[in-house]
């Protein structure tokens, strides 16, 4: 890959889950600036699949998450690496400066060594645009300081070298990095799109894309693949269920968090990935909303909780609809129960006390539609331990003692077993 030669592998990056409002879908007014991951690099067909938050059409309630787009010999592609310093790379390179103070924008217009708070660098670039009419910024030529992590350097401004540093503190380096399809085609990849409609297929004028890991090579190819899709709670347990499945299965958890069974439909195609793939599949998926789709609004003047942020029908809807993409994977399904609110909360996010039960005795009418799909019973295992006898005398819902999540992370675990023999004992079809 021409990245690897330029900067050298990337830092991770931190990627978050697109939160796209759930709008009717057509090529011209969603893709045009749209995020998500890309699948299926066609290098003869120049298309891939673009797998974005769920949106629907209104007429049907369908939802549609993956959009074939169209490229061209003349789209550009750029790489974005953020990064803290200018390791890798080697200049000299068009380089833009932005964030200067007052002085040293008056360091700038003398000639003088400047800080700046952010860099831009643009390898491939020819032209550089000098100084900002606003004097805030400078674009020019600039070559990094020897070094393993440089932080600094001489930037070329009309035939004179000027030393300019990055701040100490809260200083970005974003390096940009042409790319061509083939290397697309290699690897994994997040990206943002911009291009227009053109006799009914969406064509990309240009696309900024960020490496992703590829899942196979970090899994253990002899061990089954294991998908925990849950809100915060899930994030308190993490560790610990890694930790006890441990040679027993690849453990990956979606992408953020989960939160309500609303974001969860619009969400759950780009948390499933490419399943279709061979070593992207899923052997057990267990999944979970509640915490989010509960929350009440509460009045202090009347000491009243309103109306739940999603109400029960609707909860109970939004299961079915979830169910029915998690089943396309042919996972083992595992439904883990709402965990406790150990007393009322009467903050910004108003949670009441019992309110879990009532949700979780809705999602078991759904549950009992689909016998297939096994009963992770989180909440009585919080409800029965003594473990939890302390966090019982608070209102966070969340766990964050090493001895609550060891007991929650194994309780997974031993609901992720079960799953994995169930699907083991399956008959072949």
């Amino acid at each position: 890959m021409s990245l690897s030669t330029s900067i050298g592998k990337p830092l991770a990056i931190a990627i978050t889950a697109l939160l796209s409002p759930v709008t009717a879908f057509s090529q011209t007014s969603t893709l045009d600036d749209a995020t998500g991951n890309i699948f299926k690099f066609d290098l003869k067909n120049q298309t891939f699949e673009l797998l974005k938050a769920t949106e629907f059409a209104p007429q049907s309630d369908v939802g549609k998450s993956r959009f074939t787009v169209h490229w061209t010999d003349q789209t550009t592609i750029t790489q974005i690496v953020e990064r803290p310093d200018f390791a890798h790379t080697v200049g000299p390179y068009v380089t833009s400066f932005q964030g200067l103070d007052a002085a040293n924008v008056k360091a700038l217009q003398a000639r003088q060594p400047f800080e700046a708070r952010l860099a831009t660098a643009r390898m491939g670039a020819k032209e550089a645009k000098g100084v900002a009419a606003d004097l805030q910024s400078v674009e020019g030529m600039f070559t990094p300081d020897p070094g393993p992590a440089p932080r600094g350097g001489k930037i070329l401004i009309e035939g004179k070298e000027v030393a300019v540093t990055l701040r100490k503190r809260n200083a970005q380096v974003f390096i940009h990095v042409p790319l061509t399809p083939t290397d697309l085609a290699a690897g994994f990849w997040k990206t943002t799109i911009h291009g227009k409609d053109i006799e009914g297929r969406f064509t990309i004028d240009r696309m900024d894309v960020t490496i992703l890991n590829d899942p196979r090579e970090i899994d253990d190819p002899k061990l089954p693949r294991v998908l925990v899709i849950g809100d915060s709670i899930s994030m308190n347990y993490d560790a610990a269920a890694r930790v006890a499945l441990k040679g027993i299965a690849n453990y990956h958890r979606n992408e953020g968090n989960a939160m309500s069974t609303a974001h969860g439909v619009v969400n759950t195609e780009l948390w499933l990935g490419n399943y279709h793939e061979k070593g992207l599949h899923w052997d057990v998926i267990q999944f979970n909303h509640g915490l989010h789709d509960l929350k009440q609004t509460y009045d202090a003047k009347t000491d009243t909780f309103g109306a739940y942020s999603v109400p029960l029908e609707e909860y109970k809807k939004n299961l079915e609809k979830q169910i029915a993409i998690l089943k396309k994977t042919g996972a083992q399904l595992i439904w883990c129960s709402t965990t406790p609110i150990p007393n009322d909360n009467k903050s910004q996010y108003a949670r009441r006390k019992g309110a879990n039960k009532e949700f979780n005795d809705a999602a078991l009418e759904v549950m009992k539609r689909h016998p297939e799909i096994l009963i992770n019973d989180l909440a009585k295992v919080v409800e029965e331990s003594p473990v939890f006898d302390k966090w019982r005398t608070t209102n966070d819902v969340h766990f964050y003692q090493p001895e609550e999540q060891i007991l929650l992370g194994k309780s997974v675990a031993a609901a992720v077993r079960k799953a994995l023999d169930t699907k083991k004992n399956q008959p072949k079809q």
